[in-house]
């Protein structure tokens, strides 16, 4: 199965990002296929106009 990978955080000026995430999502999707893409937004979930996951709905 190929799988594609998303991680999220809100703020990019806090000191966050997303590399906890995506430690703890690449072991889960290696389990289940082969990690074909990986997607990262710096926004806010308020609202669906981020970059990286209008790319994931397009290419999904």
């Amino acid at each position: 199965m190929r799988v594609a990978i998303y991680a999220r955080v809100s703020t990019k000026d806090k000191g966050q990002d997303t590399d906890n995430q995506l430690h703890q999502l690449r072991k889960f999707a290696e389990r289940h296929g082969r990690i074909c893409q990986v997607y990262t937004d710096q926004e806010s979930g308020s609202k669906a106009d981020r970059t990286a996951f209008k790319a994931l709905l397009l290419e999904a």
